[in-house]
């Protein structure tokens, strides 16, 4: 997944990520575990950047293998809105006005507006 450059038709600036390692990584590796098992994967790994992500950056990497790519390309989908609702990573937009908001890294989030 690449960063976007708008957000409620506000342009974008950059976006920071921030996170609770031990908690974000054990939450990653049960989605990976279910996953693999669920699909029939060979394998699967996923990486959520921290820090200042530039508009157009990847901020997530997910890649799966597996005997037969429907089922990789359904797990891929799957693995991104499983850590998108679950994984405990929050971001701050900064938006080109100069504001911030800090929201859960999950789609149509509201946020909280900082300085």
């Amino acid at each position: 997944g690449t960063t976007r450059d708008s957000f409620d038709n506000k342009p974008v600036k950059q976006l920071e990520y921030t996170a609770y390692h031990p908690l974000a990584l054990r939450t990653m590796l049960n989605i990976a575990v279910s996953l693999k098992a669920k699909h029939g994967l060979k394998g699967i790994a996923m990486v959520h950047r921290l820090g200042v992500v530039p508009i157009g950056e990847e901020s997530i990497l997910i890649a799966v293998s597996a005997p037969h790519r429907q089922a990789a390309w359904r797990a891929g989908e799957e693995a991104l809105e499983e850590c998108k609702a679950r994984v405990e990573v929050w971001k701050r937009e900064e938006f080109e006005a100069g504001e911030g908001v800090w929201r859960a890294n999950r789609d149509g989030v509201k946020g909280e507006r900082v300085g």
